[in-house]
This record gives structure tokens, sequence and C-alpha cells, in this order.
């Protein structure tokens, strides 16, 4: 029984950290979102701070990826003690805790992690859209200072697929 209730700590440590990250990447997902909204109104007063509680954020998710990592390596240490097979990866960190989780009929680690994949397909998508909004920025914003001057820029590619601007 004592090796179930080690392993059963381990569970609550992970799943615990598991809803952190959850907490965490949704609070990103909300900034990410904030900082379009921003960029659509063009207030960059207000987007420098944005960006810096953005960072934060990511400051925090970088702990807790530690603290992940710590507790793989205490699990790992654990199940090699036992001669059982290590976690290499998530899908073998849920496939080691799902007894918990059928045991207490709750699939928490499972659900959190699936959140988590989720909220960070969202981060991820809306920074594309965040990407692609400064970028059609810059380039107009290059368009009309080249109209300004009377010059304009001509990007080529060598076979290599490196650019080189000319001045026209």
């Amino acid at each position: 029984m004592k090796e179930s209730k080690n392993l059963y700590t381990y569970y609550f440590q992970i799943t615990d950290i598991w809803k952190r990250f959850c907490e965490e990447h949704s609070d990103l997902l909300d900034k990410t979102f904030q900082e379009y909204s921003l960029l659509l109104e063009s207030d960059l007063d207000a987007l420098e701070p944005l960006l810096q509680e953005k960072a934060k954020i990511v400051q925090r998710i970088s702990f807790l990826e530690k603290a992940r990592q710590r507790s793989i390596v205490e699990i790992n240490a654990f199940l090699k003690e036992r001669k059982l097979k290590t976690i290499d990866s998530v899908s073998e960190l849920i496939q080691v805790m799902k007894e918990f989780e059928e045991h207490n009929g709750e699939k928490h680690l499972f659900r959190f992690n699936q959140l988590l994949i989720d909220i960070i397909e969202k981060i991820q998508e809306q920074n594309k859209k965040n990407q692609l909004f400064l970028n059609r920025s810059i380039n107009n914003l290059r368009e009309i200072r080249e109209d300004a001057l009377g010059v304009k820029n001509y990007n080529t590619y060598n076979k290599k697929g490196l650019s080189s601007s000319v001045n026209r």
C-alpha cells in the first residue's frame, strides 16, 4: 500500500502542476486576445505594459515547467527503484497515473492535459493573427515611406532563398 500512496501523492502533485499550467496559459490567452485588440486600436501606450504582463506569465509558465521536470525525475526514480518502466512523455505519464484516475472515477490529469492542449492551440492561432496584423502594418508603413521618399525597394532572392533589397 505504501507504493500506491507515494505514487498517489505524485498524482496529486502532477495534477496540481497541470491545473496551474492551464490557469497560466488561460491568462496568456486572454492577454494575447487583448494584444490583438490593442493592435487594432493602435493603442501602443497600453500595448507595452500588456507585453510586460505576458512576459511575467511566460516566466511563471517556465517555473512550472521546471517543477514538472523535477516531478518527472522524482517519479522516474520511484519507478526505477521498483523496476518499473520510466516516463518519457506526457502520454506515458498519463498512462502511469491512469489507475488512480480510474480508482477515483475522475480523469483530472487527462482532462487538464486536454484543456492545456486546447488552450495552447488557441494561443498559437491568435499569435499567428497578431503576427499577420503586424506584418501587414509594417508593409503598409514601408509603402507609405517609400511613396513619400519616392524610393521603391524590390526584394530579390538568390538560389539559397536569401533575399536582398534593390532600391530604384
